[in-house]
């Protein structure tokens, strides 16, 4: 029986119900912490492994461009039941039910995200909250209750998603390699190609920001959007930036680039010649002066720089400096001296080194000092950085597992200035998909507190809830932070442990997801961000063999993402029935 949760004649709010809100709010909070540790993650992650951008870069890009896109093209208005997964009005009476159901959907996929998160899985935000959502609905009023035919999109996804952006990117990526990176010069080859790449990556990125961003934007959309007028747009644009490529922008780069590699091979060059003999470098004491070759020898390592020489003509010893050189060795030949002057400069050495040993002392002390009162003011941050946003992600994969280390250090390494190109591409269009994400997905991603928020103002459940800005902006400093902190998870899976990427690898995958992507949203087939970039990262192993694809972390990561959407399905049900039909010691009287 369930009777801590009933219907209330209320005129207004559900004041009652005010614990909802809050604890909302805060598991708000941590669902969007999980989106962007995991979700916005995925979409940097070809862009860090690659070396185009840092994670602490692709956190500051993520940063501007996911508020820019929440204050410019984010939602007025979100979906309370994401697609109308149940029939809303088989709970007109009842808005608390839907009230509790949205708040153990948002615990139940919080849950969900950060142990995908943990094991380093990418999994698709959407349907994990669905799933939830899904099952709180069946556990409130049956399986029959459930909108089964949009719920099969996801099913779909499952398959479409990764097979379809593998296709893509296997032929992106497969013709870069074969026209531009083995032609004879792939620089020349490559700059040239590049004002062709601008045109198709700003075209795309700009139809999909128009296409997905402005659905937000009803009166745009019914009036104003039109194909017609939105594709050429699109791809006008991005031809101009392909023709400025060609002038002047291109020249200019070319002729820096070039600069910047006759600068090194001419330091590389410098630094050679400047190599000492290697006489010298064994021995490097040789300048001292030498009295005589053999007799009384004295050699003492000491923390400085300071080195002692002995003058015989003056019966001191000499101190100097010597940046290259950590040891004291001074030889006296007593055949050629008097007992007496052996003794003298005997004890001047001894004493000599002694005064040296206690100088260096006293200066690596000092040092040390300096060093320790730094270091303690900074060890905390130092050793936050160092676990969350400095970790070395590389290094870690390699240990981690040995198959991605062989992956790696066997890749095809092509020219470094064609690549060094396409970080340009790389880092343009991760921008655009986070301001796209921004516009669209944090409103998406906040669905379930607004619906929460805004039924306990109203008391009413509404087939679209208002999103308040400050709902959005507390969503999206959750996804940032999430990025920061606990991004390196699933940035080292897609990153790193499913293939070899660079540059153009990384370039090509992030264009193949976003054309499907957009495509997909056109004719309508249902797609998954997060399974398009892993199914393009796949394609893009498989062009240079399918020894070069980690097929074991390919089948984890697919299979967490059935695991994830009913497991998620099945803990929601679990969390509303405990919390619906079990005993309580309050009854509400309506």
């Amino acid at each position: 029986v369930h009777n801590n949760i009933s219907s209330i004649n209320m005129s207004g709010t559900l004041h009652s119900y005010l614990w909802i809100a809050i604890a909302g709010g805060i598991f708000g909070f941590v669902y969007n912490f999980g989106i962007g540790a995991n979700d916005v993650a995925n979409a940097f992650a070809t862009s860090v492994a690659s070396k185009s951008v840092t994670l602490p870069q692709a956190v500051a890009i993520a940063s501007v461009f996911e508020f820019c896109g929440v204050l410019f093209l984010g939602a007025s208005v979100t979906s309370t039941v994401r697609g109308k997964i149940f029939n809303t009005s088989d709970y007109e009476e009842m808005p608390e039910v839907v009230m509790l159901g949205m708040f153990t959907s948002l615990v139940s996929a919080s849950f969900m995200m950060m142990v995908a998160t943990y094991c380093g899985m990418p999994v698709s935000t959407t349907h994990t909250v669905i799933g939830c959502i899904i099952g709180f609905a069946s556990a409130a009023n049956g399986i029959q209750s459930v909108n089964w035919d949009e719920t099969k999109n996801i099913f779909i996804s499952w398959v479409a998603s990764p097979i379809l952006t593998g296709i893509i990117a296997y032929v992106i990526y497969g013709f870069i390699r074969h026209f531009i990176l083995m032609s004879e010069d792939p620089f020349r080859r490559g700059y040239y190609t590049f004002s062709f790449v601008l045109f198709a990556t700003i075209g795309v990125n700009l139809f999909f920001i128009l296409n997905k961003g402005t659905k937000n934007f009803e009166h745009f959309q019914e009036n104003v959007y039109n194909n017609r007028w939105v594709v050429p747009t699109s791809f006008g644009v991005g031809l101009i930036f392909g023709l400025i490529w060609l002038w002047p922008f291109g020249p200019w780069i070319k002729r820096k680039m070039e600069a910047k590699r006759a600068a090194t091979q001419q330091e590389t060059s410098d630094q050679i010649q400047s190599l000492p003999p290697q006489s010298a470098a064994v021995h490097p004491l040789s300048s001292l002066h030498s009295i005589g070759s053999s007799s009384i020898g004295i050699h003492r390592e000491i923390q400085g720089e300071q080195i002692a020489e002995y003058d015989p003509e003056e019966g001191s010893i000499k101190l100097a400096m010597d940046k290259s050189v950590k040891s004291v060795k001074l030889i006296i030949d007593s055949e050629k001296m008097s007992e007496e002057s052996t003794e003298h400069a005997t004890n001047l050495i001894e004493g000599s080194i002694k005064s040296v040993k206690s100088l260096a002392q006293l200066i690596a002390e000092d040092s040390t000092t300096v060093k320790r009162r730094k270091a303690k003011k900074s060890r905390i941050l130092v050793r936050f950085a160092e676990a969350t946003f400095r970790q070395n992600l590389e290094e870690q994969s390699f240990l981690e597992s040995r198959t991605t280390q062989q992956i790696w250090q066997n890749s095809s390494q092509y020219d470094s200035d064609v690549e060094h190109l396409f970080t340009y591409v790389q880092v343009f269009t991760a921008s655009l998909s986070s301001f796209a994400h921004g516009a669209n997905d944090i409103a998406n991603a906040v669905a379930p507190l607004a619906a929460i928020i805004d039924i306990y103002q109203t008391g009413e459940i509404n087939p679209e809830a208002p999103v308040q800005r400050w709902i959005l902006a507390y969503g999206g400093v959750a996804l940032v932070l999430g990025l920061l902190l606990y991004g390196y998870k699933v940035i080292k899976t897609i990153g790193y442990k499913l293939t070899a990427l660079s540059p153009t690898r990384g370039s090509s995958a992030s264009l193949a997801a976003s054309l499907l992507v957009v495509t997909a949203s056109y004719i309508g087939i249902p797609v998954s961000t997060t399974q398009c970039i892993v199914g393009a990262v796949a394609g893009i192993g498989l062009v240079e063999g399918r020894e070069n694809v980690q097929w074991r972390q390919l089948v984890r990561v697919c299979i967490s993402w059935v695991l994830v959407f009913f497991v998620a399905c099945l803990i929601s049900a679990l969390l509303f029935s405990m919390c619906y039909y079990s005993p309580s010691m309050m009854t509400v009287v309506s």
